[in-house]
């Protein structure tokens, strides 16, 4: 198996008409990923803060005691 990454502008008219051709086809599996609009590094932040958060290095703040 091959593997080859695609990446076009969804509103080239073109692009579209080839994009549907290959779904068309039958013979491929696409599989589509929005492009994120996020800095790498802020979503390498965040993903770190929930593997934290599921390895129990957290600490949980009451939501009565959140405004204090």
């Amino acid at each position: 198996m091959c593997t080859v990454t695609l990446q076009y502008d969804a509103r080239n008219q073109l692009a579209k008409s080839i994009m549907q051709s290959i779904r068309e086809a039958g013979v491929f599996t696409i599989l589509e990923k929005e492009p994120s609009g996020y800095n790498k590094e802020f979503v390498a932040k965040v993903e770190e803060g929930r593997n934290d958060a599921r390895k129990g290095k957290g600490k949980a703040i009451k939501t009565v005691d959140l405004w204090k």
